[in-house]
């Protein structure tokens, strides 16, 4: 077994892909048959979130790969496990538990009890075999959040990922995610992929991303909230749309009070069943123009000092 790294102290550069929310929704095992969230149905095996042995017994039964469950770790809302000692890593990993505070307190929402389970193969190559025996549909990504049905009402929460310089960004945008659908019951889109990216590098950035904020500078960047709204395919969140996602909810989050307001209330309508209308008339009731108020907010920005003077000891 390749031994896992430690958690590096700065999130890596030039990633070469982006995590996804995928939603499952799941028909009866006995069936096997899937329906994915971007309308796939497939005949193929189903994994039913089980406990570690039943899950070690069923993947053993049918021939697939198994999952990292020989060491669990409990940290917050959290459930760790991984085929390593995870003890060895509890101080890397507590930054996660902090994460979820970190959430339920910037976006005023309350604080769930929902069991999040984390799965961490050891490589990517472990990785890889499970998440193609079982989710061969799925794009190719380094981590995945899975919503899936319980029998008997509620969802299983799962994050799938592997050890390695990725993990601190990865486990906090797909953790993100997971927090999210523990308390909202749907959330669109764009504005799941928006507050991932905006919780997805520590603290200390205070919710910039330096290089979604140069490359948007840069570009001929034009915002348009109302095509974001849109998008209802994971496959159509591409680069661009996760930069844009993100500016939007810096803006509403570090702008105007009133802006806050208009993203705080929507997100206590998204904890309703019924469908939450777009967005973007409520902003245009606080900018008259929030295309342009976005470029303004943009231009605005700067990289938090305490980030460029850990980036200038590197």
């Amino acid at each position: 077994m390749i031994q896992p790294m430690l958690l590096p102290n700065l999130p890596c550069r030039g990633r070469l892909s982006r995590c996804a929310v995928v939603l499952l929704l799941l028909a009866p095992w006995t069936t096997g048959c899937r329906s994915f969230g971007f309308g796939h149905d497939r005949l193929q095996p189903e994994p039913p979130l089980l406990s570690p042995s039943a899950a070690t017994k069923l993947t053993a039964a049918v021939g697939g790969p198994p999952l990292p469950t020989q060491h669990q770790l409990a940290l917050s809302q959290f459930l760790f496990f991984a085929d390593f000692d995870l003890k060895s890593y509890r101080k890397q990993l507590e930054e996660l538990g902090d994460l979820r505070e970190q959430v339920y307190q910037e976006l005023k929402l309350p604080p769930a009890a929902t069991r999040i389970q984390v799965y961490i193969f050891a490589d990517q190559a472990k990785y890889r075999e499970y998440m193609g025996f079982w989710y061969r549909d799925l794009p190719d990504r380094r981590a995945f959040f899975i919503s899936q049905p319980r029998f008997g009402g509620g969802d299983d929460l799962s994050v799938y990922t592997f050890w390695g310089d990725h993990l601190r960004l990865d486990l906090r945008h797909e953790l993100t995610h997971a927090l999210l659908h523990s308390v909202l019951h749907e959330v669109p889109l764009w504005l799941d992929e928006g507050i991932a990216e905006f919780f997805e590098l520590p603290p200390e950035y205070q919710g910039v991303n330096p290089d979604h904020l140069q490359t948007l500078r840069t570009q001929s960047f034009r915002p348009d909230l109302a095509r974001l709204e849109r998008l209802t395919q994971v496959d159509h969140m591409k680069k661009p749309e996760y930069r844009e996602a993100w500016a939007w909810v810096h803006m509403m989050l570090r702008d105007r009070g009133e802006a806050r307001r208009v993203l705080l209330e929507y997100l206590q309508q998204l904890r309703q069943p019924t469908p939450a209308p777009p967005l973007l008339p409520r902003l245009v009731q606080v900018y008259g123009d929030p295309n342009e108020a976005l470029l303004r907010h943009l231009a605005s920005l700067s990289v938090p000092k305490a980030v460029s003077l850990n980036q200038s000891k590197k």
